[in-house]
C-alpha cells in the first residue's frame, strides 16, 4: 500500500527549500543596503504560539506564518537618534499564497473564519506570490519619529505597490511599494538586481517633495 502521507513530507521539504531560498535573498539584500533588522510580523495569521502556550487552541494555519509576512529593516545615519529625512525604513511583505493576503482571506472567507485549505475559493495554481518591497521616510527633521519602529507603524497600512509616492494622512511620511512576482528573483544575479530595484526608488522616495 502506498503511502498517503509521502505528499505531506514533500511539501514539507519544498517549503523547506523555498525558504532557505528566499530567506538568504532578502537577508543579503538587507545587509548590501546597509540596513539593520527591526522586526518580523504576520499580517494573515498568528506567529506559532509560545512554549507555555496550548498549542491546540491556536489556527492551524498559525504553523504557517510565512504566507503573509513582513520583515522590517532601518537605516539610521545616525542610530539611536530620531528619524532624519535621510533614513528609511525597509519593508519585505512576503505574500506566498495571494488567496491567503489578510485583505483577500477577510473578503472571501470573513473576518474571523479559518478557511479549510481542501475548500479555498481560488486554485493554488490561480493564486499568485510575490514580494511587496516598501520604503518609508519621514518628511521632515522634526524629531516626530524617535524610533524607526514608530515611523513603520505610524504609516496607516501601505501605500500602493505601484512605484508612486504616497504620503501618511498627516503627511509626516512619505511611502512607495514595488511588487514583484517571486520568479523574478530567481536569476543568477537576484541579490544585485534587486538591490539595484530598491536603490533606484529610494532615490525616488528620498528626494520627492510634495507639490
Amino acid at each position: 500500500m502506498s503511502d498517503p502521507f509521502t505528499a505531506v513530507r514533500q511539501a514539507h521539504r519544498i517549503c523547506a527549500a523555498y525558504y532557505q531560498q528566499l530567506f538568504p535573498l532578502l537577508n543579503e539584500t538587507a545587509q548590501k543596503l546597509d540596513t539593520t533588522f527591526l522586526v518580523w510580523n504576520t499580517w494573515s495569521f498568528n506567529k506559532p504560539p509560545q512554549s507555555n502556550k496550548n498549542p491546540f487552541e491556536s489556527w492551524k494555519w498559525d504553523y504557517l506564518p510565512i504566507m503573509d509576512v513582513s520583515f522590517v529593516f532601518s537605516r539610521q545615519h545616525e542610530p539611536g537618534t530620531p528619524m532624519t529625512t535621510r533614513d528609511y525604513v525597509l519593508d519585505f511583505k512576503l505574500i506566498t499564497d495571494s488567496e491567503l493576503l489578510y485583505e483577500q482571506r477577510q473578503k472571501q472567507y470573513g473576518k474571523n473564519s479559518e478557511p479549510l485549505a481542501t475548500e479555498l475559493k481560488i486554485s493554488a495554481q490561480d493564486a499568485k506570490s510575490y514580494l511587496c518591497i516598501y520604503l518609508f521616510s519621514p518628511t521632515e527633521n522634526d524629531a516626530t519619529y524617535a524610533t524607526p519602529y514608530t515611523l513603520w507603524n505610524s504609516y496607516d497600512g501601505y501605500p500602493e505597490p505601484d512605484e508612486s509616492i504616497y504620503f501618511s494622512d498627516n503627511k509626516g511620511v512619505k511611502g512607495t511599494g514595488i511588487l514583484l512576482p517571486l520568479y523574478t528573483l530567481a536569476q543568477k544575479k537576484g541579490c544585485e538586481w534587486l538591490v539595484e530595484k530598491i536603490n533606484t526608488q529610494l532615490t525616488r522616495l528620498l528626494s520627492y517633495k510634495e507639490s
